[in-house]
């Protein structure tokens, strides 16, 4: 097995697109890690799946051949047992046993997949992805839904894999501690057109930041001197035209000379017919000056436009004194299940045990906005009757609530609880941390479905989230943190007065998370979010409107 892979004038093209998702693009990957950054729905993804021989690019090659090596793809979603689920679970060897404590993998964690929570369905996808030891191993977004202490444990494993790695993440502490270089999807504009190009830096995030935002300043100066240099021709051209029309007018409005005075007239002539001349050549050099200016100007990259923009909405806050409340007692983590409403992006729960039904293993924090859900130390249960005990809980029609803490401590049970109690008059918004396949097409069937006001109000708000509203009426395939946007501002249109966002920045790119804890922070009505992101919570919920 080769020590790096190499990615040669790789293109590759949804069916039916109008443009390539990119275009004759190289990259080299070494042994270690390389991290793939860049905004949601920019081809990342697509990428990785492609040097692990599970998508077929239109043209361009990888080399070697992913025929040639072993490979092993850890998908974002958790939904999915692992395909060596089983043969990880059989094997206690000294590795296996190692991953086990590493990434603090319970012995039953395999044998109960399907309820464990979202963050220990990541750990163990990822042990399993480690386990199978490949020569090329992809992990995308591999710190979604995990805690703090999680993520560190991620880090270790991912330091000690000897494999070539690539990392598919928008996680920064996950980046610095385990990357040697970064490879960023950028969106260029030039010659009139925006274009996708990948930029190596090396290092972790921080200092590809740092490296990036020199060269952005480098080309910003070539910028602000072409078009100086071009503004300067451009002077310089009208001031000659100006001299032109001057000679014009003297020829033909001035200067008496005796007609009688016959060599004074032919010299008059002749001086005025040498002067147009190289009026006449100067001005069409400075011409030729311009347009190669012009060209030079055209010719360097810059970054295609970002939003920054504010999401309108026209939203009063509830009427009701408490939208959302729980009673104090023990919430059983198996009491309730979400079921679908039918419109995108828009959920109710049903059903949940009652407070004072289980028996507690950890408890929730509430301090103002911010809630934090905790482990009681040396608590046991027979696991059938484990919950978390929760003090009264009220939402306001104004409040914003942030929800952090351990997995496994019950932050979806919490949430559970209030939207049971929600009443079903009550316009609310839930969007969970995993939207599935058919979610993303009901999504694009329910935008191609919206009235022609409708539709515009949709796409500005998209668009506003760091997303191409373009690419999305193309019809391409949905991105987990495009679906995501689109939920969000599908559900915008329902003038929701209470908002429940789990887990909203696991699929989404840094510039986006910003914007969308910009939009959060000024939303009117009821807001709950959950989320390890301490500083996203600050931003959307630290200050209620």
């Amino acid at each position: 097995m080769a020590t790096t892979l190499v990615v040669r004038h790789l293109s590759f093209s949804h069916p039916g697109a109008a443009e390539p998702l990119f275009d004759d693009v190289d990259c080299s990957l070494p042994a270690g890690w390389t991290a793939l950054l860049g905004d949601n729905g920019c081809g990342k993804t697509t990428l990785a799946r492609i040097v692990c021989g599970l998508l077929t690019p239109t043209r361009g090659s990888v080399s070697p051949a992913p025929s040639t090596f072993v490979s092993a793809y850890c998908e974002q979603e958790c939904t999915r047992e692992p395909a060596n689920l089983e043969e990880f679970r059989d094997d206690w060897s000294a590795p296996s046993v190692a991953l086990r404590d590493t990434l603090g993998i319970g012995d039953d964690w395999p044998y109960r997949f399907a309820t464990l929570s979202g963050g220990e369905r990541k750990r163990l996808q990822v042990a399993c992805a480690l386990f199978a030891n490949p020569d090329v191993l992809v992990l995308d977004e591999p710190t979604n839904h995990v805690d703090t202490a999680t993520r560190e444990a991620i880090a270790h494993a991912m330091r000690a894999c000897n494999s070539i790695g690539v990392l598919v993440s928008h996680d920064v502490e996950l980046i610095d501690a385990t990357c040697a270089q970064c490879i960023m999807f950028e969106r260029r504009h030039v010659r009139g057109r925006n274009r996708t190009v990948l930029e190596r830096y090396a290092g972790g995030y921080t200092k590809a930041q740092q490296t990036r935002a020199l060269r952005r300043a480098e080309v910003a100066d070539q910028l602000e001197a072409a078009q100086h240099a071009q503004q300067s021709i451009a002077q310089a051209q009208e001031r000659r035209r100006a001299m032109m029309d001057a000679a014009t007018a003297r020829k033909h409005g001035g200067w008496k000379i005796d007609r009688l005075d016959h060599d004074a007239r032919n010299t008059h002539k002749w001086n005025e017919k040498q002067a147009d001349k190289a009026s006449a050549a100067a001005y069409r050099a400075l011409g030729s000056r311009l347009a190669a200016a012009q060209r030079a100007v055209e010719s360097i990259a810059t970054d295609a436009k970002q939003y920054d923009g504010a999401i309108a909405v026209d939203i009063e806050p509830s009427a009701r004194r408490e939208p959302a409340h729980v009673d104090a007692g023990v919430l059983r983590f198996d009491g309730g299940a979400p079921a679908g409403s039918g419109d995108a992006g828009v959920l109710r729960f049903d059903g949940g045990a009652p407070a004072g039904s289980g028996d507690a293993v950890s408890e929730l924090v509430v301090d103002g906005w911010h809630w934090h859900t905790q482990a009681i130390p040396d608590a046991q249960t027979d696991g059938a009757d484990a919950g978390i005990r929760v003090p009264r809980l009220s939402v306001g029609p104004r409040d914003h609530i942030g929800i952090d803490g351990s997995n496994g401590t019950g932050k979806s049970t919490v949430i559970r609880a209030l939207l049971a109690s929600l009443d079903t008059e009550l316009p609310a918004l839930v969007i969970n941390q995993i939207p599935s396949e058919d979610e993303q097409t009901r999504l694009l069937t329910q935008l191609q479905g919206l009235s022609n006001a409708e539709r515009p109000r949709v796409l500005s708000a998209y668009a506003q989230l760091n997303a191409d509203p373009d690419r999305l009426m193309a019809g391409e395939p949905l991105s987990p943190g495009q679906a995501q946007k689109l939920a969000l501002c599908l559900g915008l249109l329902r003038k929701p007065q209470l908002i429940v966002l789990d887990e909203p920045t696991n699929h989404l790119d840094l510039h986006s998370k910003q914007a969308l804890a910009r939009f959060l922070h000024t939303y009117p009505g009821a807001l709950v979010v959950v989320s390890h992101d301490c500083w996203f919570l600050d931003e959307a919920c630290g200050c209620a409107v």
